[in-house]
C-alpha cells in the first residue's frame, strides 16, 4: 500500500513537471504580451532595460518619495550589485550626452555665423557683392565642410533689396562652383563684427578726443628729460648726470 502511494506521488510530481514546463514553453513563444518565464533569459533582457534606482510608489494617498524617480517592481539584487559597481554608469553617459549635445549645438551655429553674408558684404546702393563678400562666398563653396556648406544671406528691412542681393549671390555662387550649388537662404542675424573702415574711423575720433594728460610732469623729471645724454650737446648730459 505504501509503495503505491508512493508511486502515485511520484506520478502527479511528473505531471505537474510537465505542466510547469508546457506553461513555461508556451510564455517563452508567445507573441502577444505575456510576460517572459520568471528568471529566463528573455525575463533578465527584459528587467536589464529598466532605470536604477529605488522605485516610487503610493502609501496612504501619498508618492514615496515625493520626487519623480522611477515605477514599476523593484531591482534585483544582481542589477543593484551591477549598478553600484560600475557607478557612475549609468548618469555618466547621461551627463557625457548633454556636453556633447551642447557642444555640437555651439559648433553648428558657429558655422552658421560663418558662412553667412552680412549687410557689409554687400553694396548698399546696388545690392551686389563686394571684393571681400565674393572672396568670403569663394571660401564658403571651397573650404566650408560639406556638413555645414551652406550660404546664408542677412535679410534686411527692404524685401526688394532682399531678393536683390539673393540673385546676385546665386549669380556669383554660379559662377565660381558652377550648377552644383549648396542651398542658398536668409536668415534674420546681426553682424557680429562690423567693417574694418567702421572700427577705423572710430578709433580715430577715440584718439582725437582724448584730453591732454591733468597730472603735471615734475620739475626734476622735466629737467632730467631735457639734459638726458643724446638729447642735448655733451655738457647738458653732464649737467643733468650731476644733477642726480
Amino acid at each position: 500500500m505504501f509503495v503505491v502511494a508512493r508511486r502515485l506521488a511520484l506520478v502527479v510530481i511528473c505531471c505537474g513537471l510537465a505542466a510547469s514546463a508546457s506553461t513555461a514553453f508556451a510564455q517563452d513563444n508567445c507573441n502577444g504580451g505575456c510576460e517572459p518565464r520568471w528568471h529566463s533569459d528573455a525575463w533578465w533582457a527584459m528587467r536589464a532595460n529598466e532605470p536604477v534606482g529605488a522605485r516610487q510608489c503610493e502609501c496612504k494617498g501619498l508618492q514615496w518619495p515625493p520626487y519623480p524617480r522611477p515605477v514599476g517592481p523593484p531591482m534585483t539584487c544582481a542589477h543593484i550589485y551591477h549598478a553600484e559597481h560600475y557607478w557612475p554608469w549609468p548618469y555618466l553617459c547621461t551627463d557625457r550626452q548633454v556636453v556633447l549635445d551642447m557642444t555640437r549645438t555651439q559648433e553648428s551655429n558657429g558655422w552658421i555665423s560663418e558662412t553667412t553674408l552680412y549687410e557689409y558684404y554687400f553694396n548698399s546702393d546696388t545690392n551686389e557683392l563686394t571684393v571681400p563678400g565674393k572672396t568670403h562666398l569663394r571660401w564658403i563653396l571651397d573650404y566650408a565642410p560639406a556638413s555645414y556648406r551652406s550660404v546664408w544671406i542677412q535679410q534686411v528691412d527692404d524685401p526688394t533689396a532682399s531678393q536683390q542681393r539673393m540673385n546676385n549671390v546665386r549669380l556669383a555662387a554660379t559662377q565660381i562652383a558652377g550648377n552644383n550649388l549648396p542651398p542658398i537662404q536668409f536668415r534674420v542675424a546681426m553682424p557680429p563684427s562690423r567693417p574694418a573702415i567702421e572700427a577705423d574711423t572710430i578709433r580715430r575720433k577715440e584718439l582725437q578726443t582724448i584730453p591732454t594728460p591733468r597730472i603735471p610732469l615734475p620739475q626734476s623729471a622735466a629737467g632730467a628729460s631735457s639734459t638726458a645724454p643724446g638729447v642735448g650737446g655733451g655738457g647738458g648730459g653732464g649737467g643733468g648726470g650731476a644733477g642726480y
